[in-house]
């Protein structure tokens, strides 16, 4: 496919959804040309979460933040807030009330002062937000992860925690996301708590589906039976964190100079061509499709599940090169028929 002719990947998809990718000021310098000709919706990768924001009791940064919303909206991409109520990047001082731990009212208080002046300050600039992530429990137990908020509050914070958006953000669509979704045991305990929230009447509109996959764990007909599953309860969908590892999550202590094979890469590219298909399929629900980063050279594979160890994960590759699954994923979106 000749690149100077080559339709965008948001071309391609524009009857389907938006595509995009997370955002931070580095890949907006690094990556600029591939953002501005192939996606059309945004995400900020920590410049929106709880510690880059208000990293003292009161004290506000929006400027990385700002960065990324001009940007987006200069360029008309439509942008994804994301996500203060996490398990991580919180200050330790916002569950503390001096040399004791928060009482309950006083952490929701917080929460309602942070979601109030994040609001004031970015009102009209986003269309969607995940405003709590990765709550679910991972492991056999109890179906909600040990956390502060849990620990503090009680199980009942994540529906606070969307009353207070909706108060704040009552024009924004409010999305639960995480990950491991096509694991049936996780998918199981996020249906249950998503359709807890739907009947107590909590304000939810979709569900963000990370779409952190690889090709040992990873299969499409159980990613097709979640997307069904979270479709058939009426939720806007958004794939909010797409990346295909070639390793398996198990292998963490996996030699960093093992070579990625051209069958690992085959299997790479049948998993993404393969979620965008069953998006295109399901597109009367999924609204958008982004991945988490751009190119290769900035991954938090590489950074952080396995140091000094390439994943090539993306969707262009270390030197801003589109690839081959790529440039396949929009001849099938111009082919699909529906």
């Amino acid at each position: 496919m000749d690149a100077r002719e080559m339709v965008s990947l948001s071309e391609a998809h524009k009857k389907f959804f938006q595509v995009g990718a997370c955002l931070s000021n580095e890949s907006i310098k690094r990556h600029d040309a591939i953002i501005k000709k192939h996606f059309n919706c945004a995400v900020a990768e920590n410049a929106m979460k709880w510690g880059p924001i208000e990293p003292k009791e009161g004290i506000f940064t929006f400027a990385e933040a700002d960065e990324i919303v001009k940007y987006s909206h200069d360029n008309q991409m439509a942008l994804r807030a994301h996500a203060p109520i996490w398990h991580m990047m919180v200050p330790d001082d916002v569950f503390m009330d001096g040399g004791k731990p928060a009482s309950r009212e006083h952490l929701i208080e917080r929460i309602d002062s942070h979601t109030k002046a994040f609001c004031e300050h970015f009102k009209g600039q986003f269309s969607s937000w995940d405003v709590v992530n990765e709550a679910i429990n991972d492991f056999p137990g109890e179906d909600l992860r040990q956390s502060k908020w849990l620990e503090l509050i009680g199980p009942d914070y994540i529906d606070i925690a969307y009353h207070i958006a909706r108060q704040y953000a009552p024009d924004v669509q409010l999305f639960y996301n995480d990950y491991n979704e096509f694991v049936p045991y996780k998918r199981e305990r996020m249906l249950k708590l998503v359709k807890g929230m739907l009947d107590r009447g909590v304000p939810l509109d979709g569900m963000g589906l990370q779409a952190h996959v690889n090709i040992v764990e990873c299969n499409l007909d159980e990613y097709e039976r979640t997307v069904e599953a979270f479709a058939a309860l009426g939720l806007r969908i958004h794939i909010t964190e797409m990346d295909v590892n070639p390793y398996s999550l198990r292998d963490r202590v996996f030699p960093p100079s093992s070579p990625i094979t051209e069958e690992m890469h085959q299997k790479q590219e049948q998993l993404y061509r393969g979620i965008f298909d069953i998006c295109r399929r399901y597109s009367d629900v999924v609204d958008a499709v982004l991945t988490w980063g751009v190119a290769d050279d900035m991954t938090w594979l590489d950074r952080e599940f396995c140091a000094g160890r390439e994943h090539q994960p993306l969707l262009f590759d270390q030197n801003n090169n589109i690839k081959k699954w790529t440039e396949q994923i929009i001849e099938d979106a111009m082919r699909y028929n529906g």
